[in-house]
């Protein structure tokens, strides 16, 4: 996402704050990041991780993120880390192969598709969207990018930089894919799209 100091910053599904507060720490604590749950019991701990790393810009905001049209048109960039099935993180969670299944994969594109639509809404002329999830499955992860893109013609991947560190998970479509298996860690899907 490459925060920078001074901008609006929109964290999607931020709770419990990790994500949130690093950004804050990239951009010197200037600027805003709101960091959004639908649970205020989430937002709590959202707060105190705030607190505790002494970091005044990130603003708790608790509503669904597939509804906020107080956004729209607001961030410079949005990081849209969705809820998934998590199936990229079975080394170290393996019980979880028992919660999932189709249907839930299927329930879970749907609202990730709804949270998509909604926050490329929020993004400025310009701006940047990061979508990424903990997950391997296609339809979570690149047919979910696919069918966004053949829906949203002004907007496209944009690869991360040679110098980033994710540069070297990059596939030749422009996202990125981190496998368990071959880069020994979870496995990962993100992909950057800005518009043109």
């Amino acid at each position: 996402l490459d925060p920078q100091p001074g901008e609006t910053i929109i964290d999607a599904c931020a709770a419990p704050g990790g994500k949130s507060t690093h950004m804050a720490e990239l951009m010197q604590d200037e600027g805003i990041v709101w960091a959004c749950d639908r649970y205020a019991a989430r937002l709590r701990k959202v707060k105190a991780n705030a607190k505790r790393l002494g970091l005044r810009i990130i603003r708790p905001h608790e509503a669904d993120s597939r509804h906020s049209p107080d956004f729209h048109q607001q961030a410079d960039r949005v990081l849209l880390d969705a809820p998934c099935s998590g199936l990229g993180t079975l080394n170290r969670h393996a019980d979880a192969r028992w919660r999932q299944s189709p249907k839930r994969v299927v329930e879970l594109v749907r609202l990730q598709q709804e949270l998509l639509n909604e926050a490329a809404n929020w993004v400025k002329a310009g701006g940047l969207l990061v979508y990424a999830t903990c997950s391997l499955h296609p339809d979570e992860n690149e047919q979910q990018i696919q069918h966004f893109l053949a829906h949203h013609p002004t907007w496209q991947i944009s690869p991360p930089p040679a110098d980033s560190p994710a540069a070297g998970f990059t596939t030749p479509e422009g996202w990125v894919k981190v496998w368990p298996h071959r880069d020994h860690m979870d496995g990962f899907f993100m992909v950057r799209l800005q518009q043109e």
